[in-house]
């Protein structure tokens, strides 16, 4: 695990100053949870120019900073630290499209994935809803407007959250997605079929490659 996860913080590092070389900025979208934090780990020491970067959270749970239960705050203890301090955090809110807060494109985009086949804040409740329904399922079309969504308490623990959508986390020019253990390596063998799983949707797009790594 140790050797993996430092080799993907490597990769980014890389990827990220290739971009500061060539444009100036680069920005690194990440997940929460407990996937990431090796990574994250290894990332924060790399050594480039961090002050370039700008740093947004793909989701997060509409609580406190200081929560136990925020991505901010794990961030802040395993990422915003060391070298990666002088980063550009900012936080995920509805108005960040509209405020021009986001870039055209993001330089990488590091996804995690429940055992339930989630990603992001994007859960297989709102596919059942969808199902349902007569409307578009605008959290999945990846020809939907990108935008920043809310959601009703879901997930565990069972919060209301914030969450790019996949159109909007498609703008990436790097996606890689975290699965890490047999039971997620599973779910991603029945999501080559299962629409009724999220990550379905973003396996199955063709607009950007999907680069899975599991520590």
């Amino acid at each position: 695990m140790t050797l993996r996860a430092q080799s993907i913080a490597q990769s980014i590092g890389k990827t990220l100053q290739s971009e500061i070389s060539e444009y100036g900025t680069a920005s690194l979208v990440v997940c929460g949870g407990s996937s990431p934090i090796k990574i994250f780990e290894y990332l924060n020491s790399i050594k480039i120019d961090w002050h370039f970067v700008r740093i947004f959270l793909v989701d997060d749970r509409l609580v406190e900073p200081q929560s136990e239960f925020s991505n901010q705050k794990l961030l802040k203890t395993h990422l915003l630290k060391n070298n990666a301090k002088k980063s550009i955090f900012t936080p995920l809110s509805t108005d960040l499209m509209s405020r021009n807060l986001i870039p055209d494109i993001f330089t990488i985009m590091l996804l995690g994935m429940g055992n339930d086949g989630h990603f992001a804040s994007l859960f297989p409740e709102m596919l059942v809803q969808t199902e349902n329904s007569t409307k578009n399922n605008l959290e999945f079309e990846v020809s939907a407007e990108p935008s920043i969504i809310t959601t009703s308490a879901l997930g565990n623990p069972k919060l209301p959250r914030i969450s790019m959508n996949l159109s909007l986390i498609l703008k990436s020019k790097r996606i890689i997605l975290l699965a890490n253990g047999k039971e997620k390596q599973a779910v991603l063998k029945s999501a080559e079929k299962d629409k009724m799983l999220p990550i379905y949707h973003l396996l199955k797009q063709t607009h950007v490659p999907i680069e899975i790594e599991s520590l």
